[in-house]
């Protein structure tokens, strides 16, 4: 059986598992990343302001000063029944602005500095665990067992594939559906502030407009699972709200939307993945190793943080008829 010798074996490279390694390892710590290969998010994210201290704690704030990679974003339009726009300016918050994401090109700047960090990539999935090791899938029907003991980092998404095997369950909140009806190019180089814009279609559904770098343009439609699907939908991805009944234990933890999950499309699912990672990896640091009652608080910061975003957003959209 072959041994890796590293204090910590992260599974999977999102932004998550990309951020903890190299904070990590930017410690000094052994770090090992465990992912099939770079696979483009294909979508634009937004950053509200309340993200931006995560981001400079992260020291990442250069990535959303790159026109290629962020453009910023002045707030939310949501358009309701009344047809008149309700503002949520982002000149009200001290940071004053927001910042719309390219997902594949921050996705690449994080990796590119995990590398520099020192993190060892190693192409291939986790597929499941073993006494005193993981099991791993190389390419195509080609499996490999490796002798681990150190620390397990579940980063492997809404799947939580590492925090499922021992013994975690997904608790669903809200089912939903997130579909790319919509993906355009305006073949412009502004830079200029945009908004993000929301419409209500009826009681269970809405959609979001959302414009972001080099004048790419989406537009995403949430709905409900059994409702009228978007039959000529370029893209389908989970946007369910759910979380992990632990995301921590002795030798494991859950960071992203592995330990909880959001609508990835506004505002909340890449500032989790960015807070989980800068939160975890303090823990971390200290012991290399999670104590039963380090893990309790984790887990509890971590389920708190999601039922406060919860709240935020029932009170947005109760009463619009979109809950």
């Amino acid at each position: 059986m072959p041994q890796l010798r590293a204090e910590f074996l992260v599974a999977g490279a999102g932004p998550s598992g990309l951020t903890i390694a190299r904070l990590l390892a930017l410690k000094g710590r052994g770090v090992v990343v465990v992912d099939p290969g770079p696979s483009a998010a294909g979508r634009l994210e937004l950053l509200a302001p309340a993200a931006l201290g995560t981001v400079d704690a992260l020291g990442l704030s250069s990535l959303l000063s790159n026109p290629a990679i962020a453009r910023p974003c002045l707030g939310i339009r949501r358009w309701w029944d009344s047809g008149q726009p309700e503002h949520e300016d982002f000149l009200r918050h001290p940071r004053r602005t927001g910042h719309v994401v390219d997902r594949a090109s921050f996705d690449r700047s994080l990796r590119d500095a995990a590398a520099a960090a020192g993190v060892v990539f190693v192409e291939a999935r986790v597929t499941g665990l073993v006494e005193g090791g993981v099991r791993l899938a190389i390419g195509r029907g080609v499996s490999e067992t490796l002798a681990f003991g150190g620390t397990l980092i579940d980063a492997t998404g809404r799947v939580a594939m590492v925090a499922r095997r021992k013994g975690a369950r997904i608790a669903i909140r809200d089912r939903r559906v997130a579909e790319l009806i919509e993906e355009s190019a305006l073949h412009s180089d502004s830079v200029a502030p945009v908004w993000l814009d929301v419409r209500k279609h009826d009681e269970t559904s809405w959609s979001y407009r959302i414009e972001g770098p080099v004048g790419k343009v989406q537009i995403w439609r949430i709905r409900k699972p059994g409702t009228a699907t978007a039959p000529d939908a370029l893209r389908r991805v989970d946007s369910s709200a759910s979380i992990l009944t632990e995301m921590a234990g002795e030798s494991w933890l859950a960071v992203g939307d592995a330990a909880c999950a959001f609508d990835p499309i506004a505002s909340q699912g890449l500032f989790n993945a960015l807070s989980s990672a800068l939160v975890s990896a303090g823990a971390l640091q200290v012991s290399g190793r999670l104590t039963c009652d380090a893990a309790r608080a984790y887990s509890g910061a971590v389920a708190a943080a999601f039922l406060f975003s919860e709240a935020g957003r029932s009170q947005v959209y109760r009463g619009r008829g979109t809950t």
